[in-house]
């Protein structure tokens, strides 16, 4: 037992004395060289954050896109028979196709090619302006009230609802009575 604090005795002797040495080493330094030093470590740390930082990269913010209108606002027969992109976001205007072999197109009223129409979403004061629009153009008025509904001179589909704000405009029939039998088809004149 002796024997082995006699050890531990000489461990911890060699132990102070490379600690006091190794204390007269630093010690020894000029005042200048540690400041320097010292300079020399906040400057390598700042440049560290600095190439981390210029390393890094954030994604761009993006912000949200609104809903496409044909997502939430179109009638459920034209909803099911249309797809829709976004045409103009600043506007809230989709621009939709129906395809030539839908049920809505059936007879040739597209004249056997797919249909494109344009869905809005507006405010109520714009949405009275795009019906008063409608109305000057001299288009044959289907249905009028809370759900307005016209065939253009130009033998387009023209339908408005008051409640949602939506507003369809669609391109051109092989006639007027192709419009008409597509407002009926689609469910637009109710």
């Amino acid at each position: 037992m002796a024997a082995a604090v006699e050890s531990t005795a000489h461990v911890v002797e060699k132990t102070v004395e490379t600690a006091e040495s190794a204390v007269k080493t630093v010690a020894g330094y000029p005042r200048w060289q540690w400041r320097a030093l010292g300079i020399f470590s906040a400057v390598m740390v700042g440049l560290v954050v600095l190439v981390i930082r210029s390393c890094s990269f954030s994604l761009p913010s993006m912000p949200l896109a609104p809903p496409q209108v044909g997502e939430s606002a179109l009638p459920e027969s034209v909803r099911a028979n249309a797809s829709c992109e976004r045409f103009d976001t600043a506007q809230m205007v989709d621009k939709c196709v129906i395809g030539a072999s839908s049920s809505l197109l059936s007879g040739g009223i597209a004249g056997g090619k797919e249909l494109t129409f344009y869905a809005q979403s507006s405010s109520p004061e714009r949405l009275g302006d795009i019906i008063r629009r409608w109305r000057a153009a001299g288009g044959t008025v289907v249905t009028d009230g809370q759900i307005f509904a016209a065939v253009g001179p130009s033998a387009t589909a023209w339908y408005a609802d008051t409640r949602s704000g939506l507003s369809l405009e669609t391109g051109t029939f092989t006639g007027k009575a192709a419009a008409q039998t597509f407002l009926t088809r689609a469910g637009l004149t109710r």
